[in-house]
């Protein structure tokens, strides 16, 4: 279960994907969204979010206990919130526009801060 703290803000969606342009506006405990809240931020339907997250937790490529969170609506219902990990995980498995989009801006997030050097004479390139 989540704190009060990071509960609160969970309820507002923290990823925007318009024209090409990602932004996240991460809340105090992270980006958590639920299914329905991945499947319009990529724009697919909640059946692909489900089966799709259901391979990757069955394969083992994420662990469920770190990338998934519950949280009791007061109504009876709980509601099941995942990570940054897993929606990432989820837009290499979509083809979407919106998915495409967000695989190009985390790829390019992800290798901004590397420097690459290429040793003369050798095929390889070192970090």
């Amino acid at each position: 279960m989540f704190n009060n703290q990071t509960t609160n803000k969970m309820n507002t969606i923290s990823i925007k994907i318009e024209k090409g342009q990602v932004t996240i506006r991460p809340a105090a405990g992270g980006v958590w969204l639920t299914q329905h809240e991945i499947a319009d931020t990529f724009g697919v339907f909640i059946s692909a979010i489900n089966s799709n997250i259901r391979s990757i937790l069955k394969k083992e490529i994420l662990q469920e206990d770190k990338v998934c969170r519950h949280k009791d609506n007061g109504n009876g219902k709980i509601l099941t919130f995942y990570n940054l990990e897993m929606i990432t995980a989820l837009a290499f498995q979509l083809k979407s526009r919106q998915a495409q989009y967000f695989r190009e801006w985390i790829t390019s997030q992800a290798l901004s801060p590397i420097i690459l050097w290429k040793i003369p004479g050798m095929n390889a390139m070192l970090n």
